[in-house]
């Protein structure tokens, strides 16, 4: 079947011209009939000549997403494979070491629109965000399946908004072996984590801060440590590996708990008295912290996002603003605190000025000591500033 083009509108036009990979039903005049959900289909202009391509999804705001900007029609096996070849050498100057877990394919930012590839050692766990990508998920097995080192694919789709694009929700091995023991170990910084690529957070494990910890290193030794939102330990597990003489770490999955205490074991990090590994509420927790008027000499802020659209951003504004005045309020005289935001609408500027209202707020003398930004392997698009999420500062706190 011979598909009519999608017709661009102006705003469409505008979008397309700055090679932006989205476009929603309003940037369209026309759209075409009987397209099947997660075809490939041409995009023109107002004067009918093929633009471009990009995968259709007709059950979505977000109904194309663009994978090529020439006329002539891409074959998908040979572009998909280009371009995760391209993503897999943009990573390699950039990954230290015995490295083995990172962000192999990041969307959009990577020409992949709706892909992510995390690697987990032998393991590749995939997420297929669009219709598109899900219907081509045996093209992407056989490129994935043929890298160096890979004996399992494992498909975690469980995004609610799946349904809009026809996507069921699922996890499970679409090829190869797993290892013989789950959760398995992968390096984190310094340290071997555990990742079980079926359960926790996102594909396993937070790999855009597993660099962050550096940032501590020089202000671990001696120092009393709060890790607030902590999931598997990784900031914990470095604290103690350099020098920490009490960390508590909080968090509200005893599941992600547990998984932390075997971290501790499997690092020869003591599992007892320097450590508190404790399940609550982390917001009450750090309430009844703060009321008790414990001190701590680093603080690490890691909390969810707040803000996943700017319809939630005040919203945001006043969650991110509490957690900070909390925090410089329990920081001791001359500690420092590490504070993230992982909410992409909300923006570095707009994080900074929180904490600045924060500190005046508590009336503390903050200098920023170092900042923080996704790794390279989570590649930011000039194009797609939807690719950029996450920022964190660490702050010098003084009385």
């Amino acid at each position: 079947m011979v598909l009519k083009p999608a017709i661009l509108g102006c705003k469409g036009l505008e979008k397309f011209s700055g090679r932006h990979p989205w476009l929603f039903r309003g940037d369209f005049d026309r759209l075409p009939l009987g397209a099947e959900n997660g075809a490939l289909i041409p995009i023109a202009g107002e004067r009918g000549g093929v633009l471009g391509w990009g995968l259709f999804s007709p059950g979505s705001s977000l109904c194309v997403r663009l994978l090529s900007w020439k006329a002539e029609q891409p074959d998908l096996e040979e572009l998909f494979e280009k371009r995760i070849r391209e993503a897999e050498n943009r990573r390699r100057p950039f990954l230290e070491g015995s490295e083995d877990a990172y962000r192999l394919v990041h969307g959009e930012a990577d020409g992949l629109p709706g892909l992510v590839v995390d690697r987990y050692g032998p393991v590749l766990v995939l997420q297929t965000l669009c219709a598109g990508m899900y219907r081509s998920l045996e093209i992407l097995v056989k490129i994935l399946a043929a890298f160096p080192g890979v004996e399992a694919l494992v498909l975690r789709n469980e995004a609610k908004y799946l349904a809009n694009e026809g996507i069921p929700r699922e996890k499970r091995l679409i090829y190869g072996k797993l290892p013989g023991r789950i959760p398995f170990a992968v390096q984190m910084g310094e340290n071997r984590s555990l990742v079980d690529p079926f359960k926790g957070q996102k594909t396993g494990l937070y790999l855009d801060v597993r660099q962050a910890p550096r940032l501590i290193k020089s202000l671990c030794p001696g120092a009393r440590v709060l890790d607030a939102f902590s999931y598997t330990g990784n900031f914990t597990l470095h604290a103690l590996r350099w020098g920490a003489c009490d960390v508590l770490a909080l968090d509200q999955s005893a599941e992600a708990l547990e998984i932390a205490k075997e971290n501790l074991v499997l690092n020869g990090l003591p599992t007892s008295g320097k450590v508190t590994l404790e399940e609550c509420n982390v917001f009450d927790r750090l309430k009844e912290l703060d009321d008790q008027k414990r001190l701590f000499d680093l603080l690490i802020m890691d909390p969810p996002p707040f803000a996943p659209s700017r319809k939630q951003l005040e919203g945001a504004r006043r969650g991110y603003k509490e957690l900070a005045v909390r925090s410089l309020k329990m920081t001791a005289p001359g500690g420092s605190l590490l504070f993230f935001s992982c909410s992409q609408a909300f923006g570095r500027e707009t994080l900074l000025e929180t904490l600045s209202a924060a500190a005046r707020d508590v009336k503390r003398e903050c200098r920023i000591t170092a900042e923080y930004h996704q790794p390279a392997d989570h590649p930011v698009s000039l194009n797609f500033p939807e690719s950029d999420y996450l920022k964190g500062f660490l702050l010098e706190v003084q009385p």
